[in-house]
């Protein structure tokens, strides 16, 4: 079976097409940047997300049971002064894909989307029914793709994605700001933050899960939370980093760091349907990553 993965240089992407292919898929990765390293048994295309006629050719040229477009513009806080670069190349893109998968009969699609597209939600845990409304371009984007995709009269599937952290995560993640800030400056000193509520997921988990979903051959339901399972207070990740670097002075102040403040995603649907929950509690995962960024 062959897995055309659209973005599959970034931080999901990197490791899922490496999952995929060790897992016996033959694998096509396309994405706008060359990849930092190359894995056995991938296949590696360069090329736009908005890009119709390369997308179409690659399909007409290879046999391609399913796609997993995880392209785009990847970040909630990127390109905010810019909202019409967030749909340009974020609907296009899905847009572009969806049109290419039907040219040639891809059995399955499926969107890696995110949680973004609940909003700012004040619910203690949120699954699949509650109604979407986004709270910034970024997550606009992913409603609207999620609806095109529903709609497209494929055989698909959406992902709504927690926030993911661990190796490989470069973006501004707020995991990542405490523990990089505190292997470089070796102190933490900030006004604001400890508020913030997020469900994060380390990224083996998330690979994991969207393996497991797009390789099933059947989904029961047309859309999936991806994440933790239980919102994480700021407080307890900076409880783990004081453990972890027990001399430094850590102090965030009150406030948020800026996300939607998101209740525990449930995936209770994944596992009844797929048997897939998270492995990874945020304590041992920062310390894998914590790890990882020692050598970065």
């Amino acid at each position: 079976m062959s897995t055309l993965l659209i973005g599959g240089n970034g931080l999901i992407g990197t490791r899922l097409s490496a999952y995929l292919a060790d897992h016996g898929e033959e694998v096509f990765s396309y994405s706008l940047h060359s990849p930092s390293q190359k894995h056995p048994g991938v296949h590696y295309i360069q090329g736009d997300v908005t890009d119709y006629g390369t997308l179409n050719m690659l399909l007409k040229q290879n046999h391609i049971d399913r796609i997993i477009h995880n392209a785009g513009v990847s970040h909630p806080k990127m390109f905010r002064d810019n909202p019409y670069k967030i749909y340009r190349t974020n609907v296009n893109g899905v847009l572009t894909s969806l049109e290419a998968a039907r040219n040639y009969g891809v059995d399955r699609y499926v969107y890696i989307s995110s949680g973004a597209v609940y909003g700012n939600v004040h619910y203690d845990v949120v699954d699949e029914t509650i109604p979407l409304h986004a709270e910034n371009p970024y997550g606009a984007t992913k409603v609207a793709c999620e609806e095109l995709v529903r709609n497209y009269g494929l055989d698909s599937v959406s992902l709504r994605v927690g926030f993911v952290y661990g190796p490989g995560r470069v973006n501004e993640c707020p995991v990542n700001m405490i523990l990089s800030t505190l292997l470089k400056e070796g102190k933490v000193d900030w006004d604001h933050g400890s508020e913030q509520m997020l469900d994060f997921i380390y990224i083996e988990d998330c690979v994991e899960a969207i393996a497991k979903i797009s390789l099933a051959d059947h989904n029961p339901h047309a859309e999936y939370n991806i994440g933790g399972g239980e919102v994480i207070h700021y407080t307890r990740i900076i409880d783990k980093a004081r453990k972890l670097f027990p001399t430094a002075p850590i102090h965030v102040g009150p406030g948020d760091l800026g996300y939607d403040n998101l209740g525990a995603l449930s995936v209770q649907r994944a596992f009844e349907d797929f048997g897939w929950k998270p492995r990874f509690s945020i304590e041992q995962g920062m310390e894998q990553y914590m790890n990882w960024l020692k050598n970065f």
